[in-house]
C-alpha cells in the first residue's frame, strides 16, 4: 500500500508553476462545486467567503458554478482580488450576474471558506478574525478550500483565529499541516483533489502520511524452525516506588507484540512476579542491566528522578544494546549535558519517544515552540541526540533526522494514563524482533493508533479506553496486517 506524499508550501508552489498552463483555479473550482453538489445536494443557500488571493479565486469559481447549478449564492469578498487569476475569476462572477454582500448573512445551509489558502504565514488580523467568527457562528457545515483559513499549511500551527471546517478539500497534494497539531482539530474530514496534474510535474515529496502499516512489518512473520530466543529479549528499566505500573504496562505490551522474552528491571523490587502477566521476569534494576540475554533495552517507564534512576539511565546509555528512552529517562536526559554527549557518542541505535512537553525540555525551549513546528522539532531532536524520534501527539511525527512521516492512525481515546508506556513497549518489541529503528517507530506508532481506531468503532464517543485494553487491540491489529502477507 502506498502512503500519501506530503509537500511543504514551497514545493507546492513549484508544482503550481510547472502546471501553470492547466487552468488550476478553474479545475479547483470545478472539483469543489462537483463535490459540494454530490455531498450536499439539499443545500440551497450557500455562503461563500472569498479572500483576495488565489484561494479566494478558487472560491469565486466554485460560487459561479454553484450559481449556474441553481443554488442561491451569498458571496462576501473581503477585499479586492490581487492576483491575475483571482481578478479573472471575479470578472466571470460579475459577468454571470453575481452580486456580493458586505456582511455575514443571518442564515445559510452551507458555507465555503476561501479566505486564506496555502500562503498564509501569520495570524489573521483582528478584522479577519471577526469575519471568520461570523462564518463559524452560522452553525452550518463549512467546506474549507485547500486548507482551513488560519491554519499554517507547513506546520499545523494556528497562531490566531482559525476556521473549524466540517470537510477540507485539499488541492494538488496533501499538506503536512492538515494532519498534525491544530490541523487534527480543525480540518474535519479531508479529501484530496489532485486537479489531474501529471505525476512528472511533482517534485520529490518532503515527507509522507503513514496511512498504512509499513511494509517492513512483513519481516515479523515467523519461521517454523524458531524459538523464543529468535525474537529478542527486551529489558524494561524503571519501576520506582509507586510507579511500577508504567513498567508493567510497557513489559506486557512488549510480550503481546511478540518479544520472545521480557525482563523488567525495577528500582523498587517489591514485586517478585506480575500476577496478570506471569511470563514477565522481574528483577532489580541492577540485576536486569546485567542480564546476559538482553537484546534491546527500554528505559524510562516509571523510572522517577532519583539518584538510582540517574545511575540506571547512565548505564543504559553506556550499554552496547539498542536503546529506547521514554518518559522519566527523557527528563533526566534533558537536564544533563554529560548524558546528552553520551547519547551523541553511542554507536548502537537509539530511539526517543517524547511528548511535546518532554521534547521542549530536550530542546530547551517551550512546548508552544515545539507545537508551532512539530516536524522541525522532530528533525532537530533526531540530529541533536543521534536518535530516531517519535514526537507524540495529534499527528505524531516520526523522523531519523533526514526523513520524516506523520502518523495517520489514532484518535483522542488515547488521551489516558499509561498509553505512552504501552507505545514504548510496542516499539521495543518490534525492534527486538529485527525491525530497523525508523521502521519500528513508524510501525509501532501506527499499530498503537490503529488499536484505538478499532476500539472506537465499538465506542464511538471515544471515552474510557485504558492502556491495558489497548495492548490486546494492538496485537489483533498486528496479526490482521500480517495476514495480508
Amino acid at each position: 500500500m502506498i502512503n500519501s506524499p506530503l509537500f511543504f508550501s514551497q514545493k507546492l508552489r513549484q508544482t503550481e508553476s510547472a502546471a501553470a498552463g492547466l487552468s488550476l483555479m478553474h479545475r479547483a473550482g470545478e472539483a469543489s462545486a462537483s463535490w459540494i453538489l454530490k455531498h450536499y445536494p439539499a443545500a440551497q443557500i450557500i455562503y461563500v467567503l472569498a479572500g483576495p488571493g488565489n484561494n479566494g479565486g478558487d472560491a469565486l469559481i466554485t460560487a459561479s458554478l454553484l450559481q449556474q447549478a441553481g443554488k442561491t449564492i451569498l458571496l462576501r469578498l473581503t477585499s479586492p482580488s490581487i492576483t491575475a487569476d483571482a481578478k479573472n475569476a471575479f470578472a466571470k462572477w460579475q459577468a454571470t450576474g453575481g452580486q456580493t454582500i458586505l456582511a455575514t448573512p443571518d442564515h445559510a445551509d452551507l458555507a465555503i471558506d476561501g479566505l486564506f489558502g496555502l500562503g498564509l504565514n501569520r495570524a489573521p488580523s483582528e478584522a479577519d478574525g471577526q469575519i471568520m467568527a461570523g462564518l463559524q457562528a452560522l452553525g452550518c457545515p463549512i467546506i474549507a478550500l485547500d486548507i482551513p483559513s488560519g491554519l499554517m499549511a507547513d506546520s499545523g500551527a494556528a497562531p490566531g483565529a482559525v476556521i473549524h471546517a466540517t470537510h477540507t478539500l485539499s488541492f494538488i497534494s496533501h499538506k503536512p499541516g492538515l494532519f498534525t497539531a491544530r490541523g487534527c482539530d480543525v480540518c474535519g474530514e479531508i479529501s484530496l483533489h489532485d486537479l489531474q496534474i501529471p505525476a512528472h510535474l511533482y517534485p520529490e515529496a518532503d515527507g509522507y502520511l503513514q496511512n498504512h502499516a509499513p511494509v517492513s512489518v512483513g519481516q515479523l512473520l515467523r519461521r517454523p524452525d524458531s524459538h523464543k530466543g529468535s525474537y529478542g529479549t527486551v529489558g524494561v528499566m524503571g519501576g520506582a516506588s509507586g510507579m511500577s505500573g508504567a513498567t508493567l504496562l510497557a513489559g506486557r505490551a512488549a510480550l503481546h507484540i511478540g518479544a520472545g522474552r521480557v525482563v523488567l528491571g525495577l528500582l523498587d523490587k517489591t514485586l517478585s512476579a506480575d500476577p496478570v502477566q506471569p511470563e514477565l521476569m522481574l528483577h532489580s534494576a541492577e540485576e536486569a542491566l546485567q542480564h546476559p540475554a538482553l537484546s534491546f533495552m527500554l528505559t524510562g517507564p516509571g523510572l522517577g528522578n532519583s539518584a538510582a534512576a540517574l545511575a540506571t539511565l547512565r548505564q543504559s546509555i553506556a550499554s552496547p544494546l539498542a536503546l529506547l528512552l521514554d518518559a522519566d529517562a527523557l527528563n533526566l536526559l534533558a537536564g544533563s549535558a554529560e548524558l546528552t554527549a553520551a547519547m551523541q557518542e553511542r554507536s548502537s541505535p537509539s530511539i526517543i519517544t517524547p511528548h511535546p512537553a518532554e521534547a521542549a525540555r530536550l530542546l530547551h525551549t517551550s512546548t508552544q515552540a515545539v507545537q508551532a513546528n512539530r516536524i522541525e522539532s522532530a528533525l532537530t531532536l533526531a540530529q541533536r541526540y543521534k536518535a530516531t524520534v517519535l514526537l507524540k501527539g495529534a499527528g505524531s511525527v516520526c523522523s531519523d533526522g533526514q526523513s520524516w512521516s506523520i502518523n495517520a492512525s489514532g484518535n483522542a481515546a488515547l488521551a489516558s494514563a499509561g498509553q505512552g508506556d504501552v507505545l514504548s513497549g510496542i516499539i521495543a518489541a518490534l525492534a527486538a524482533q529485527g525491525l530497523k529503528p525508523l521502521d519500528a517507530v513508524q510501525s509501532g506508532c501506527w499499530l498503537h493508533g490503529r488499536a484505538a481506531d478499532d476500539w472506537r468503532r465499538a465506542h464511538p464517543n471515544g471515552i474510557g479506553l485504558t492502556a491495558s485494553e489497548t495492548i490486546s487491540y494492538a496485537r489483533a491489529a498486528l496479526n490482521q496486517v500480517l495476514g495480508a502477507y
